[in-house]
């Protein structure tokens, strides 16, 4: 069987424990072990291991298996700004490279512990994802001082590492010419993380507002995240306060928030002061209920830093057959965009397609099962193991 090396990073650090705790979550929490875990469980015909680079480890080494998926993390140091690095970690790869030859998954893509590997291990099957993450050439382009400094270091690093890499899964379509920047010949496909389809129930909007409370005549928009500024959350409340002057029927609902005064919450008191129904925290398995019961989802995505893709609440909503209203939806995958939702490409368009909604809410179909053709796990799964293929393939032939 072909063995698939899923690699990543502690990019978390509040969220991962320092040591082995009772329920693994120090080996599954991440990125890494979640895509591992989704090859692992539709990717049979492939041996699946995940290793991760921690600084935050109390100890230097530590494995284990769990479900039949292997679990290794290698404590490392780390350069405030630029990454992780373990000698450890290399010369474990640069081992199991010559003992099985791997298809080695980055997850990841402007990051030096990409650089590392890609550098060390050229000539071996290299993919990365991208997640959002900035490019150095875009960071050089907007950033001053040391930050141009440092993003001066990523541009040499891809210029010199990005070569190596035989694929790229993008999550954005504006990120392909910074890519192509250092790797002309790329190839690539626009790429997600998927979405666990079943989580997300449908039940009827009357049911879901009965449940949380909310008024059954009036029209929701929902939000769901941090209320900072990467998201655009004054300019989304700007909007709303213009809708509800001529609609004071329309509420705006903001869920998934930390505490006020909590890091990347800077509009929390903005969003008290315009009379926002602000719901702070969600669990996972209650958030079904906040998308049927609104008339839309709004992201905004204007930002020239936003690489981050369609976004997962997006995904989410349209799975709870809820159209979106986001910019984002450039990046969906299927044909279908304009059947679930709106892509405004302004501020003006993005009130103009929110009243489209609310008045037209009933005209958009087939989200639901868009999704799970589109974002399945087993969709993703199947993107992924046609990249490894064709690597495969062109190994053999070389």
């Amino acid at each position: 069987m072909q063995k698939v090396l899923v690699l990543s990073f502690n990019y978390e650090p509040s969220q991962f424990p320092k040591q082995p705790d009772d329920s693994a979550r120090f080996f599954t929490y991440g990125f890494g072990p979640a895509f591992a875990n989704l090859f692992h469980k539709y990717l049979k015909n492939y041996k699946i291991e995940t290793w991760r680079v921690d600084s935050y480890c109390k100890e230097k080494y530590y494995e284990k298996e769990i479900d039949g998926l292997k679990y290794r993390v290698f404590k490392s140091f780390r350069i405030n700004k630029l990454g992780h690095f373990s000698r450890a970690f290399i010369k474990e790869l640069k081992k199991e490279c010559k003992k099985s030859s791997p298809i080695i998954f980055i997850v990841h893509t402007h990051n030096w512990q990409t650089y590392q590997i890609a550098y060390f291990l050229r000539g071996e099957k290299i993919i990365t994802t991208h997640h959002g993450d900035w490019s150095p050439y875009f960071m050089y382009e907007t950033e001053s001082g040391l930050k141009k400094l440092r993003a001066l270091l990523g541009i040499w690093a891809e210029k010199i590492t990005f070569k190596n890499i035989d694929y790229f899964l993008l999550c954005d379509y504006d990120e392909i010419p910074y890519v192509k920047k250092s790797a002309p010949l790329m190839k690539y496909i626009i790429f997600s993380a998927g979405l666990d389809i079943g989580k997300f129930k449908i039940i009827p909007k009357d049911d879901a507002r009965k449940q949380l409370g909310w008024d059954p005549d009036k029209k929701y928009l929902l939000y769901v995240g941090k209320l900072y500024k990467y998201k655009q959350i004054g300019e989304l409340l700007d909007i709303w306060k213009d809708i509800r002057s001529s609609r004071p029927e329309v509420e705006l609902v903001l869920a998934g928030n930390e505490p006020e005064g909590s890091w990347g919450e800077e509009y929390y008191s903005m969003a008290k002061e315009y009379g926002a129904k602000i719901i702070g925290r969600v669990l996972n398995n209650e958030l079904y209920k906040y998308y049927c019961a609104s008339d839309v989802y709004v992201l905004m995505a204007l930002r020239k830093d936003n690489f981050g893709g369609i976004g997962i609440a997006p995904l989410e909503s349209i799975a709870c057959n809820t159209p979106v209203v986001s910019y984002s939806l450039r990046n969906y995958l299927g044909p279908n965009a304009d059947e679930i939702g709106e892509t405004p490409a302004s501020l003006d368009d993005y009130k103009t397609a929110i009243l489209k909604v609310l008045d037209h809410r009933d005209e958009y179909k087939n989200l639901r099962q868009s999704v799970e053709e589109y974002y399945s796990y087993e969709a993703m799964a199947a993107h992924a193991d046609g990249v490894f293929k064709e690597i495969m393939k062109k190994n053999m032939n070389n």
